[in-house]
C-alpha cells in the first residue's frame, strides 16, 4: 500500500522530494501459507486457463461432432431415399416377373391345349387315312368286281343277241346259215358296189 499524505492539516510530514536512492527494508519476513495461498492462485488461474482452453476445444469438438453428425444424418437419409427407391423399383420388378410369369403359365396352357388338340387331329387324319385306304380297297374290289359282271352280262347280252339274230334270220330267210355267214357276204357286196361306181 502506498504512502498516504493529507495535505490539507501536515503537508509536510512523511514528504520527501528526493527520490530514495534503494530499499529501505531491511528484513523480510515471509509467510509460508500466503506463499502457498498464493501459489495455489497461479495454480487456480493456470487450471481455469486450462480448462477455458479445454472448454474452447470441447466447444470446437462438440461443433466439429454436430457437423460430422448432421453429414451422417445427411446421408443416411439419402442413402434410406435411395433404398426406398430401389425397393420401389424392386417390387415393380417383382410385380413384372410375376406378371411374366403368369403370362408365361397362360401361353404354356395353351401350348398344352394346342399340342392336345394337334394331337387329336393327326389321331382323326391317322383315322381318316385308314378309312381312306379302306374305302379305296372297296371302291377296287367292287371296281373288279363292276368289271368283271360287265364283261359277264357283255357276254351274255352278245350271245343273246346272236342267238336272237339268228333266230330272227331264219324266220325271215328259211336258211338255216348263221348270221354271221350273211353279214359277212352282205359286207363283200357293199364293197363291190362301191369299188365299181369308183371305177
Amino acid at each position: 500500500m502506498g504512502l498516504y499524505i493529507r495535505k490539507g492539516n501536515h503537508p509536510e510530514v512523511y514528504k520527501n522530494n528526493q527520490t530514495p536512492k534503494e530499499s529501505n527494508q531491511v528484513v523480510l519476513r515471509q509467510d509460508f501459507l500466503t506463499e502457498l495461498i498464493s501459489d495455489q492462485q497461479k495454480v487456480n488461474e493456470a487450471l481455469k486457463q486450462a480448462l477455458a482452453e479445454l472448454s474452447v476445444r470441447y466447444s470446437q469438438q462438440e461443433e466439429s461432432k454436430v457437423s460430422q453428425w448432421t453429414q451422417i444424418d445427411t446421408h443416411l437419409k439419402d442413402l434410406r431415399h435411395r433404398l426406398e427407391k430401389n425397393e420401389e423399383v424392386n417390387q415393380q420388378l417383382v410385380l413384372q416377373m410375376n406378371e411374366q410369369l403368369e403370362l408365361q403359365k397362360i401361353a404354356a396352357e395353351k401350348l398344352e391345349k394346342q399340342e392336345d388338340f394337334q394331337e387329336g387331329v393327326l389321331k382323326r387324319l391317322d383315322n381318316q387315312e385308314a378309312l381312306l385306304d379302306k374305302l379305296g380297297r372297296q371302291i377296287n374290289h367292287i371296281r373288279s368286281i363292276l368289271f368283271e359282271r360287265t364283261n359277264y352280262l357283255a357276254a351274255k347280252i352278245d350271245d343273246g343277241y346272236k342267238i336272237t339274230s339268228s333266230y330272227i334270220y331264219k324266220l325271215m330267210t328259211g336258211s338255216e346259215q348263221p348270221l354271221t355267214f350273211f353279214l359277212i357276204n352282205h359286207k363283200k357286196e357293199e364293197n363291190q358296189i362301191q369299188s365299181e361306181k369308183k371305177s
